[in-house]
Formats: structure tokens, C-alpha cells, sequence
């Protein structure tokens, strides 16, 4: 019986420990850092009527992608095939289609002269899947506010690294405008009429991962 009672006791205290060494390890978050993207970055919506197919492209845009640190990567010359996340934000007054009767028609349809939440778009979107099959693509997860409504979206955002070592990264997103709420706009008592369907595209450039490597040392 004394037998048993040691083994217990010796089972119990290797338990313990064993649970105490779990509990203190934590997980290893790999570091990123957060780049805003080029001037010539850009972002446009094109969608169709019953008359014609037309365009709305963003005057500012504020975006922002992050990246696996420089010195954390196995390959710090190709910081964006580490890519990380990707966020947009547009205020809807800086988008512009061209014509300021359709500039006004679509604020209205946004309600951007309703409600502050109303007043930008915004999205953000995860990476959380590679596939390097052809052109480097990442598969994305994530959010998009537009008229003050928010979903869940699905996005393959293609990479490439142009020849001056800018990184680039496009992704094309089809929404329907009912989905956030949105009323396609018409025109002259209904004779013209917006396709539901639209198109948010952007095309986001970044420099040389280099400047990822400077980034984080500045950090420090």
C-alpha cells in the first residue's frame, strides 16, 4: 500500500509539471511590420447601366500592408511573399467618376452625407493561404464596410515584383450593392439605370523589401 501511494504521488508531481511547462510556453507570433504603400497606388470601382459601363477612381487613398520582418524571413529580398494583411481605408468624397452628376448621385447612394460611419469604405483582408502555382497569389479572408455595412469577403490578392524591386499587389472584389444595404442608383426618372453588380479593384505598390529591413531597424 506504501508502494502505491509513492507511485501517486510521483505520478501526480510529474503532472504538475509537465501542465506548469505548458501553461509557460506561448506561441510564437512571427513578427511583421506595416508599410504604407506608394503614391502611385490606386483604387477604383467600375460597374455597368443600361446606357453605359462606367468608372469611379479614388483621388486618396490610405493603405497599408504588413509583412513578415525583413530580419525574421529566410528571404528578406521577397518581403511581399510574406505578406501579412492588407488594409484600405478611401473616403467616399475622394472618389471620382468623371462627372459631378454622377459624383453626386453615387455620395447619395452611399449615404455619405448621412452618417459619419457612412463616409468611408473600408477594408481589411488576412492572409491565409499561399499558392505559388503560376503567379504568387495569397488567398484572403477578411472585411468590407462600404455605406456603413460590414461583410465578410473572400479575396486572392495576386504579387509580383516589377523590375525597379517595387513589389505590386492586386485584387479584384465583386460586390453587389444590395448586400450593403445600397439602392442602385438611377437617373432621368428611371430611364437610366445601375447594374447591381460592381467591381472594387486596387492595385497597391510597395518599395524594394529593403526598405522593410530600414523600417524595422528604425524601430529599434
Amino acid at each position: 500500500m506504501k508502494h502505491t501511494a509513492l507511485q501517486t504521488c510521483a505520478l501526480l508531481a510529474m503532472t504538475v509539471t509537465v501542465a506548469h511547462a505548458q501553461s509557460s510556453v506561448r506561441p510564437v507570433v512571427p513578427a511583421t511590420v506595416s508599410l504604407t504603400v506608394r503614391p502611385d497606388s490606386r483604387l477604383w470601382i467600375e460597374g455597368s447601366s443600361n446606357l453605359r459601363d462606367w468608372s469611379c477612381e479614388a483621388t486618396a487613398l490610405d493603405a497599408s500592408v504588413d509583412v513578415a520582418d525583413a530580419r525574421a524571413s529566410r528571404d528578406p529580398y521577397n518581403g511581399m511573399t510574406q505578406l501579412r494583411r492588407v488594409r484600405v481605408r478611401v473616403p467616399v468624397s475622394a472618389l471620382k467618376c468623371g462627372r459631378s452628376q454622377m459624383d453626386r448621385i453615387m455620395y447619395k447612394a452611399l449615404r455619405a452625407d448621412d452618417e459619419p460611419e457612412c463616409r468611408q469604405i473600408v477594408g481589411t483582408f488576412d492572409v491565409v493561404e499561399n499558392d505559388s502555382d503560376g503567379e504568387f497569389s495569397l488567398r484572403t479572408l477578411g472585411t468590407l464596410r462600404v455605406a456603413g455595412r460590414e461583410n465578410a469577403v473572400r479575396l486572392d490578392v495576386n504579387v509580383e515584383q516589377l523590375p525597379n524591386g517595387t513589389f505590386r499587389a492586386q485584387g479584384a472584389l465583386p460586390i453587389l450593392m444590395t448586400d450593403y444595404g445600397i439602392t442602385p442608383p438611377t437617373a432621368l426618372l428611371g430611364v437610366i439605370r445601375t447594374e447591381n453588380r460592381i467591381v472594387v479593384k486596387f492595385d497597391l505598390r510597395v518599395d524594394h523589401a529593403t526598405t522593410i529591413a530600414a523600417t524595422a531597424s528604425r524601430r529599434d
